[in-house]
C-alpha cells in the first residue's frame, strides 16, 4: 500500500494491502487507520453524510465506509479532505467480501440504513440483509457491538426480522421500522 495514498482515500480492492477481497487473509484496520481506536462501518455508504458527521463528532473513533459505486464515494472524501478528517476512510468493493476479512471481534458498530429493498419477487434473491450476511457480522462484532439496520420497506422489514430471528440476539430493538 502507498502510504500516500492511504489517508483519506476512496481505496479499492488494490490498495487496502490485498491483491483481492476473494483472497484468503485478514483485513488490517489498525494498518488501515494508524491506530487501535474502535472501528464503525456503515455498509452502503454512498455520499457518506452519515459517516461525516459521525468522524467529525467522534474524533476517537474510526469510521469506515463501503460501497461498490466509487463515484458516490469521492464526494465524501472529498468532504473528508477538506475537513481533514483522519478517522475516516471508504472502500470500493462487495462488503460482504470485505467483511468477511475483517478479524473477528473487531468491529463496534455495523450500520446498514436503507439498503436496496429489491420489490420486486424476481430480485429479492439480491437482498443484502439475510440470516448469513447478518451472521458474518456478528461474528466481526466485539462483545456488545451492535448492528443497526433502517428500512421504510415494509415486506424487507419483515424478511430482516425473520432472518434475525430473536433467540440468537439476546435483544433486538424497534421503532418506526428500524431493528
Amino acid at each position: 500500500i502507498p502510504s500516500t495514498n492511504l489517508s483519506n482515500s476512496v481505496l479499492n480492492d488494490k490498495q487496502n494491502g490485498h491483491s483481492n477481497f476473494e483472497e484468503p487473509g485478514a483485513l488490517s484496520l489498525e494498518f488501515l487507520f494508524g491506530n487501535s481506536n474502535p472501528v464503525e462501518v456503515e455498509i452502503g455508504c454512498g455520499k457518506g453524510k452519515f459517516l461525516l458527521e459521525r468522524a467529525a463528532e467522534s474524533p476517537g473513533i474510526n469510521f469506515l465506509g463501503i460501497d461498490r459505486v466509487a463515484k458516490w464515494m469521492k464526494i465524501g472524501q472529498k468532504r473528508s479532505e477538506k475537513r481533514n478528517l483522519q478517522n475516516l476512510k471508504f472502500i470500493k468493493a462487495n462488503a460482504v467480501q470485505v467483511i468477511a476479512h475483517f478479524p473477528s471481534e473487531t468491529i463496534t458498530a455495523f450500520h446498514l440504513y436503507f439498503p436496496d429493498p429489491w420489490p420486486k419477487r424476481r430480485h429479492r434473491k439480491r437482498r443484502l440483509v439475510t440470516k448469513d450476511f447478518l451472521e458474518l457480522l456478528r461474528g466481526r462484532l466485539i462483545p456488545g457491538g451492535r448492528i443497526e439496520i433502517a428500512t421504510d420497506d415494509e415486506d424487507y422489514f419483515i424478511q430482516m426480522k425473520k432472518a434475525a430471528g430473536t433467540a440468537a440476539w439476546g435483544s433486538m430493538r424497534e421503532g418506526n421500522q428500524r431493528l
